[in-house]
């Protein structure tokens, strides 16, 4: 506690040092700007075209100069902020009294309000100097999507506001773009939206305006039943440091930047901005047009599969919003369900008496009866009844539990999306999709015992991408870091190494680069095997002398095509022959589907094990046995200044837990290797405390899919 406080100590006075040198450029700047307008008055009327020309350029390369400067300097206030945070949080989290606890709370509140507007600073100042770029890059709509709907239900449902998602079935999801800025753009827009909205709705759409063989014309809106605006306001609505509310009793804060920030990023984006359509009292709609290139080769036989099985499926859907039951509605028919809806239980219950229908997916605050209510009612019923899923808010996880006690078969949490909801009915319906066709074992035969080399420094991803290569018939030795590697690369031939990126000692681009020193293109061909898949990663894995880019989690069908594309061809002896593998081989089954389970994909992680499900339990034991104790090792980390490995830490927890289809751990860890190269300790301190819940629930997850596996063994043995 007393080194923690130390630290907030130095990082305050970093920061009035650097406060300090802001004040004195301000003041430098006014008298300037003064000199300037003064020589601008008294110079004469006629001067030269040369002349204006140079004092245009002085202007201009002063303004640039500013922007430099802001956006400098706001690097340099959000360094000791992020550290005053960092160290704040972890502080509430010993004992305290309850004066310390009020002291640190304090000064973890306002460190939040000076962060939100200094980073508003750094980004206006990084646009105006024109260091904003935009990445084209692959990402999927609907997470970007889901993602809003993770970061904002619970602030709506506060205020008694329905938070709706709409998303058809008839867009494609799999698209290029920044998924980044638009997700910065669309948290702008909702955030604003619940800030001005005191009751009713905030809907985020998308609507299909045109699309071709490449490319996808959508628009995407944020509409609110919120304050709205007037003529007047909404023509200074995109100029920066200016609100809708601007005087000096306004009911809301803010620096008046995340508009304009916002107009600017959208503008990089697609040349014509944000658009507005607003009334005073009667809410606001921010919309934006877009053209997005369309990924390639995008396999949906899969969610086509279930799409086909559900057909004809009778479903009541009980919503006593309009807005959201006529979105549920169309979404159940794009399924070609048979659906029928109401807004009311009571309604519900007569539709009952009247009809048969497979599945009920009801609210759980309705008017008059309540959803968990109306389950009861049904439950306690003799006679056969259509599968119930209930529809819950974030909060609601108490609920969840109450709900599975009574016997109510799936959850669904609200907002709906497209995918969300395909899975829970075909999951309350126990209805799988159609198995994948294992890929040929003869596919490889002239690669048999080729040796290669795995670079990585993590146990687990060791262990599954070794699994995988040994299976495909290779040999396969192992080095933990980029020196290992060199060393094994000049001691003996391989025909291809697998690199991972980040690793201690020695990273990989530095190992390729000289291995490249030794060894060209076609005597050594090396892939990256990376959880960072970005443009800008990918380019730098190709610059350090790298041939190609595989992305954790590793899909087999990715490393086959890399194998035959990239693995030197050649006589492999048979002293070469792979050893017996370390784990028993399981006889892979010709179908196999496993339970779904929200956050975990099983079949993706057990298909690249050969579904030995006893090694797979062994790696999640692995993995919560190093990474349960993440708050203490990371604050240690901190406290001895060791940030790269701290990031490092967070980088082989991703990569680990995409492999292993922990897709939830894997994107919470994602975030916090984000933070930590941003330096923003304070967001590490928010999000590290989510990580031991996440794998806790893997553990249990992958208990009770050992127990389902018995059972199904049993079960086939009686039959």
């Amino acid at each position: 506690m007393i080194v923690q406080l130390k630290h907030i100590n130095v990082d305050l006075r970093q920061l009035m040092q650097v406060s300090r040198k802001l004040k004195q450029w301000l003041s430098k700047y006014r008298r300037r700007a003064q000199h300037g307008a003064a020589k601008t008055a008294t110079s004469s009327p006629s001067l030269s075209i040369a002349e204006r020309e140079r004092e245009l350029q002085a202007v201009a390369a002063a303004n640039q100069a500013k922007s430099e400067f802001l956006a400098n300097v706001s690097h340099e206030i959000r360094t000791p902020i992020n550290a005053i945070l960092g160290m704040t949080q972890l502080s509430l989290k010993t004992d305290l009294d309850d004066q310390q606890r009020s002291y640190l709370r304090s000064i973890e509140s306002s460190s939040r309000i000076l962060l939100g507007i200094v980073n508003d600073l750094l980004d206006f100042a990084k646009i105006e100097a024109g260091k904003l770029t935009i990445e084209a890059i692959p990402f999927d709509l609907e997470e970007v999507l889901a993602n809003l709907a993770d970061m904002f239900a619970y602030r709506a449902y506060d205020k008694n506001l329905e938070f709706i998602i709409n998303l058809p079935t008839n867009i494609p999801t799999r698209l290029i773009g920044d998924p980044l800025r638009l997700n910065q753009v669309l948290v702008n827009l909702v955030s604003n939206a619940i800030k001005f909205t005191e009751d009713g709705e905030i809907v985020v759409a998308a609507t299909l305006l045109d699309i071709d063989s490449d490319n996808v014309y959508l628009r995407l809106s944020v509409t609110d039943t919120g304050i709205g605006m007037d003529e007047a306001q909404r023509a200074r609505l995109f100029d920066a440091f200016t609100q809708a509310d601007a005087s000096t009793t306004r009911r809301f804060g803010g620096t008046g930047l995340g508009l304009a920030i916002s107009q600017r990023i959208v503008k990089l984006m697609n040349q014509h901005g944000l658009g507005v359509i607003s009334s005073l009292g009667q809410g606001s709609t921010f919309f934006l047009e877009m053209r997005f290139p369309l990924q390639k080769n995008q396999d949906d036989s899969s969610r086509d599969s279930l799409i086909n099985r559900l057909q004809q499926k009778h479903v009541l859907a009980i919503e006593d919003n309009l807005t959201t039951r006529e979105m549920l509605t169309e979404l159940l028919r794009s399924y070609s369900v048979n659906v029928v809806s109401c807004r009311t239980a009571e309604e519900a219950l007569q539709l009952l008496e009247q009809h048969d229908f497979d599945a009920v997916i009801v609210d759980w605050q309705l008017p008059g009866m309540s959803g968990l209510e109306f389950c009861q009612e049904l439950l306690c019923q003799d006679t056969t009844l259509p599968r119930l899923i209930l529809a819950t808010n974030y909060h609601a996880k108490d609920m969840i539990e109450q709900a599975r006690e009574i016997g109510v078969a799936e959850y669904i949490v609200k907002p709906y999306t497209s995918s969300a909801l395909l899975r829970v009915l075909c999951s309350a319906l126990a209805i799988s999709g159609q198995p994948s066709v294992p890929v040929a074992s003869n596919r490889l035969e002239e690669l048999c015992s080729a040796p290669v080399l795995l670079v990585e420094d993590n146990d687990i991803n060791q262990m599954i991408a070794k699994e995988m290569l040994q299976q495909a018939g290779l040999v396969v030795d192992v080095a933990r870091n980029g020196e290992e590697a060199v060393a094994m690369v000049r001691a003996k031939p391989y025909a291809l190494v697998f690199m991972d990126i980040q690793m201690p000692v020695m990273d990989g681009l530095t190992a390729a680069e000289k291995i490249r020193g030794f060894f060209s293109y076609q005597q050594l061909p090396i892939i990256a095997m990376t959880a960072n898949s970005s443009g800008e990663d990918i380019e730098r894995s190709l610059a350090a002398g790298m041939q190609d880019h595989i992305s954790k989690p590793i899909d087999e069908g990715t490393l086959i095509e890399a194998l035959e594309k990239w693995c030197v061809r050649g006589r492999y002896t048979n002293d070469d022959k792979p050893p017996a593998a370390s784990h028993p081989i399981v006889e892979t089954p010709e179908h196999v589907s496993y339970p779904n389970h929200n956050g975990i994909d099983f079949n993706g992680a057990l298909e690249r094990l050969g579904h030995n499900l006893t090694l797979y339990q062994t790696l999640v034991e692995r993995l919560y046995s190093d990474y349960h104790q993440a708050p203490q090792q990371v604050v240690e980390f901190l406290s001895k200044g060791q940030h790269d490995q701290a990031k490092r830490f967070f980088h082989s927890l991703k990569g680990a837990a995409a492999n292993l289809g922990l897709t939830k751990l894997s994107k919470v860890a994602a975030i916090l290797e984000q933070s930590m190269s941003s330096g923003a300790v304070n967001e590490v301190a928010d999000n590290i405390t989510r990580l031991d819940p996440l794998l806790e629930q893997a553990r249990q997850a992958v208990a009770d899919l050992v127990l389902w596996q018995q059972r199904q063994q049993s079960s086939g043995k009686q039959s």
